[in-house]
């Protein structure tokens, strides 16, 4: 997804930014329903209206926040598995109601479409940076917390380790070592992601000392929790960071990996007082 610089992106937001009804329930598509004749989108979960929260949709940077009715100066950026886009978090059951019991707490939340394929590689990681920034600056946020899912681990890692406003991080079943990633249905996006240069900063992702969630099932057979998260839990560990690996059941994406509760209390644990 690649983005314009700095100054010209700053510019883009007062016309490309699109303040969506808070109408209606979460679809079960990855994208946006059409808009109808009214400019109106109803992607969010009953909860997130009863909460008085809004979405703010940057078609130009194909990405979205999520302002609750009360914030608490912390950004939780969502960055997303294979093959979704920033619509997931609201689309999917499971992760809109994360979205929705994190923005009942305050925290405003970021999601961008990585086109789908933002396998921790050096393009995508400098676009979720200056996102990260830019939507500090516009909403006046101070504390960056992380949440990564599946491919989205590479992403999550590297920028704990790179942004000093990361307080914690979260991860489901995340991707820990591109070399693991065999599925031919990934192969493509990984060569166009990556473009023939190095992969040794994912083989295995470097992880820093930030307090960091992890969920993973060992019937997992899309990404190995052995040869993956419990890679991250250990270079976490071996960096003194805070980790708690929660050993969950079943196939990839399973409900049992979903604890909004426990996120929110995580996230609220970091946070900074009074901000």
């Amino acid at each position: 997804m690649p983005l314009h610089p700095r100054r010209r992106a700053h510019a883009a937001v007062a016309g490309a930014l699109v303040v969506l009804s808070l109408a209606g329930c979460a679809s079960s598509s990855t994208s946006p329903p059409q808009a109808s004749a009214i400019p109106t989108r109803s992607v969010q979960p009953a909860e997130l209206r009863g909460a008085g929260a809004r979405v703010v949709d940057d078609e130009a940077s194909s990405s979205l926040v999520i302002v609750p009715k009360k914030a608490n100066g912390g950004l939780v950026v969502f960055l997303h598995g294979w093959g979704q886009t920033r619509w997931s978090l609201l689309s999917r059951p499971l992760e809109a109601g994360v979205a929705h019991a994190i923005s009942e707490a305050g925290f405003t939340i970021l999601a961008a479409d990585g086109e789908g394929k933002a396998w921790g590689d050096r393009a995508s990681i400098a676009d979720y940076r200056l996102l990260i920034d830019r939507t500090q600056q516009r909403y006046g946020l101070r504390d960056v917390f992380l949440m990564g899912e599946s491919m989205g681990g590479l992403a999550t890692m590297q920028l704990g380790r790179l942004l000093p406003d990361v307080r914690a991080s979260t991860a489901w079943f995340p991707v820990c070592d591109l070399r693991t990633m065999h599925e031919a249905r990934f192969q493509a996006t990984i060569r166009t992601s990556w473009q023939g240069r190095s992969r040794s900063a994912v083989e295995p992702v470097a992880v820093g000392d930030t307090p960091l969630l992890v969920w993973a099932s060992p019937a997992d057979t899309v990404v190995n929790a052995t040869t993956n998260a419990a890679v991250c839990v250990a270079e976490a560990e071996a960096a003194g960071a805070p980790v708690t690996y929660f050993h969950t059941t079943g196939e990839h994406g399973d409900p049992s990996n979903y604890q909004p509760a426990t996120i929110v209390q995580f996230f609220e644990k970091y946070r900074t007082p009074g901000v």
